[in-house]
């Protein structure tokens, strides 16, 4: 009996050992101390081993999907390969996940992608780190064009607060980079500080955005555009005729205001563009509905600029993202464009509205307008920058700008310093606002809208006078 006893003993001891130590990892986990998810662990989880997700339609965004499920619409249902489509979007932590992508860019039809370098942060969320090793995927992407020159460009990255970072992406250019992309202007964060690190048109930046527009390099600056508008337009008014792609709509897709805002950045900057990516999952999941809830004005706004919107898918591709994830996901950006109704696999159980486009806007949107942001030639390729780093463009006559052009944002909130780009009208507005009772929230701001909001932890706030709240992508 006594034997037992201590046998009981030794093995209570044992197990509150374990328990102890299984805490105290935990504990450190979630400060961030040690380990911590190397990959994205949150899509793992919901995608599921069998690649079937669980989400179910957002019940303030039901507009976006049909009254009645459509049980004969598969979620592999798409029409032919009829394009060469351009994705100008992307981001690849090595090798491998470049060689998962060419097998569904071959299934569906994407003759080229243009990869963005990215930080060890985007890759893993995790944040234990800052905006770090994104030199590293500098040269990873190089290698992936340099190994398939027809299919993939290479977008190299830097950061501004470093010193040397202009000679860097000259030094990349001469290796064989196709263009920048840029996190100035990102309103979120990375575990060890801000992406915005200095104001986009800070006198630090002035080399870089000379020297871009000079030799028409193409950029792709993340921006959060209900933030950052000033600096934006601040810049683009000393170099107007930058190859500059906003993506995401510059996060102003969701209200009528911010898409009218869009809309007269393409029509004053000739060489202005945007994408329809949306990056992590969820966030797809929320672009869709935010366009299909509203489908005639999503429509009619895709097609009066189709121009200047490129097809994109923004993965962001690490160990996580199989093959089938892959394949769901350009097919996804397919359906939606293409397709009046089909199933999301993202949210199978319900009927998803989509653009129905026509074959000219299409055509525009997968091919022309990348063709013409990347400067390829008639043969499609791209400009050899390693010989001849500048090229040149068509230069229209720029009228003065008229601020009074500019249309009302009622969530536009000038920044603190330097120029306000807006007209009377707006400043007079907000200066009425501002004399408002406080009513809780940022005044002119409305305490919601499309955020700025990164990973799988972060959701966005929906406000009463933005009913498409949305999230920062990557």
């Amino acid at each position: 009996m006594a034997d037992i006893k201590s046998v009981g003993n030794k093995l209570m001891t044992a197990l509150t050992v374990v328990l102890a130590v299984v805490l105290v990892v935990i504990i450190l986990q979630r400060a961030n101390l040690v380990g911590g998810p190397p990959i994205d662990r949150a899509v793992a989880e919901v995608v599921g081993v069998n690649g079937t997700p669980t989400m179910k339609p957002n019940s303030k965004n039901l507009k976006a999907y049909a009254d009645e499920d459509d049980p004969a619409l598969k979620i592999t249902d798409i029409g032919p390969n009829r394009y060469q489509i351009i994705d100008i979007h992307e981001h690849a932590q090595s090798m491998a996940e470049a060689e998962r992508l060419l097998i569904a860019m071959d299934k569906y039809g994407v003759k080229r992608t243009c990869l963005m370098s990215a930080t060890i942060y985007t890759f893993t969320l995790n944040n234990k780190y800052g905006f770090e090793q994104y030199k590293e995927n500098n040269d990873v992407l190089l290698q992936i064009k340099e190994r398939w020159p027809d299919r993939f460009c290479a977008f190299v990255t830097f950061d501004p607060s470093e010193p040397g970072s202009l000679e860097l992406v000259q030094d990349a250019v001469r290796r064989g980079a196709d263009g920048v992309k840029l996190y100035l202007g990102h309103g979120a964060a990375t575990g060890k500080g801000p992406f915005h690190v200095m104001p986009i048109d800070d006198p630090r930046m002035e080399a870089f955005w000379a020297w871009a527009e000079e030799t028409q390099l193409p950029v792709l600056m993340h921006v959060n555009l209900i933030k950052y508008w000033d600096e934006t337009i601040s810049v683009l008014e000393r170099h107007p005729y930058l190859r500059l792609c906003l993506p995401h709509f510059g996060l102003h897709k969701n209200t009528e205001p911010r898409l009218k805002r869009l809309g007269w950045i393409f029509d004053r900057y000739p060489n202005v563009f945007t994408d329809v990516s949306y990056g992590y999952y969820t966030f797809q999941v929320e672009g869709f509905e935010a366009l299909a809830k509203w489908r005639s004005r999503s429509q009619a706004y895709l097609k009066r600029y189709s121009e200047r919107i490129m097809f994109a898918s923004d993965m962001v591709l690490e160990p996580t993202k199989d093959t089938p994830y892959i394949e769901d996901t350009l097919r996804s950006y397919r359906q939606f464009h293409e397709s009046k109704r089909f199933r999301l696999f993202l949210v199978p159980s319900a009927t998803m509205l989509g653009m129905d486009l026509d074959d000219e806007t299409l055509r525009n949107m997968y091919e022309r307008s990348s063709a013409r942001f990347l400067l390829l030639d008639d043969q499609g390729n791209l400009p050899n920058r390693r010989t001849t780093p500048g090229v040149v463009a068509p230069r229209p006559t720029m009228p003065p700008l008229d601020k009074e052009t500019i249309p009302h944002d009622p969530q536009y909130v000038p920044r603190a310093e330097g120029d306000a780009y807006a007209s009377a009208q707006t400043m007079a507005d907000l200066k009425g606002q501002r004399q408002q009772p406080d009513k809780g929230g940022t005044p002119g701001n409305g305490g919601g809208g499309e955020g700025d909001l990164h990973g799988p932890n972060h959701r966005a706030i929906d406000a009463s006078d933005d009913p498409e709240a949305a999230t920062e992508c990557h």
